[in-house]
């Protein structure tokens, strides 16, 4: 596994030959950490400040891909220039353009009944939370106690097996998502987003996808050999990425670095 040092240099070097970055990343334990409460997890000022001067780089186009809804994502991030993925993809918004899977739309009111099902079926599970996003659904249970984690699990998967196969479950981290049963992911929103921008940037591209969940994996095996990938954590998970970064921590460290080097590249005559 290859670390920040190697993911900075891989990077500069197409700015420095005249080119331009494709910056794709998660929001939840990638720019902030995972924190107990969903509801608390908000970006540091300066992260935000680094990642507003790299969205407004005329080198640097910045995406934002996460689980959350598309408003909510937007109103933690508060960058106009960004493009941001809710909903794992499922909704997508940038400047000049906007997107709804044709197929998950048309099941958005499914979604939301279902929502309505898990809050009433998992109440008896203290620590539990339901989030209704729209497009999808997250199931939180980091705060159940560990003594009842698999008796609400097997609940979980009892409830989506009545549902006959409409849905589609990804496992997170102490959260499983539930959308529609459609051929979309963070791995497909990638390429979407890469395939829309390439004419538009400066070559030589780089594209660069960080992400810290199984869900971000799809991104990874989708950008394969298309662009840099980094796992945020520890070590010890296998990942399709061919980098790895420590913590959100370095994550924060690379933007920083990255930030100033395009606002070096702005004051060249």
């Amino acid at each position: 596994m290859r670390h920040l040092a190697h993911i900075f240099a891989q990077l500069t070097e197409g700015l420095a030959a005249g080119g331009s970055l494709l910056l794709l990343t998660d929001y939840d334990g990638t720019l902030t950490p995972l924190v107990a409460d969903p509801e608390e997890a908000w970006l540091p000022r300066e992260v935000r400040d680094d990642l507003r001067l790299l969205a407004r780089s005329p080198w640097v186009c910045l995406g934002i891909l996460s689980g959350r809804s598309l408003s909510d994502l937007r109103a933690r991030v508060g960058i106009r220039e960004a493009i941001y993925a809710g909903c794992h993809g499922l909704e997508l918004e940038g400047p000049g353009f906007s997107f709804r899977h044709p197929e998950a739309e048309g099941q958005r009111e499914s979604i939301g009944a279902l929502a309505c099902s898990l809050t009433g079926r998992l109440s008896r599970f203290k620590g539990a939370r339901v989030e209704p996003k729209g497009l999808s659904v997250a199931v939180h249970y980091r705060n159940v106690a560990p003594d009842s984690v698999g008796w609400f699990l097997l609940e979980l998967e009892q409830a989506l097996c009545e549902q006959r196969g409409i849905f589609k479950a990804l496992p997170g981290k102490k959260a499983v998502e539930i959308l529609p049963r459609v051929q979309w992911s963070k791995g497909e929103c990638a390429l979407w987003i890469l395939d829309r921008l390439t004419p538009a940037l400066r070559c030589p591209l780089r594209a660069l996808y960080v992400g810290d969940d199984r869900t971000d994996e799809l991104a990874f095996e989708a950008l394969a050999g298309k662009g840099i990938t980094a796992r945020v954590g520890p070590g010890r998970a296998l990942s399709a990425a061919v980098c790895r970064l420590r913590d959100v921590t370095e994550v924060h460290r690379l933007l920083s670095a990255l930030a100033a080097e395009v606002g070096d590249r702005r004051r060249q005559p």
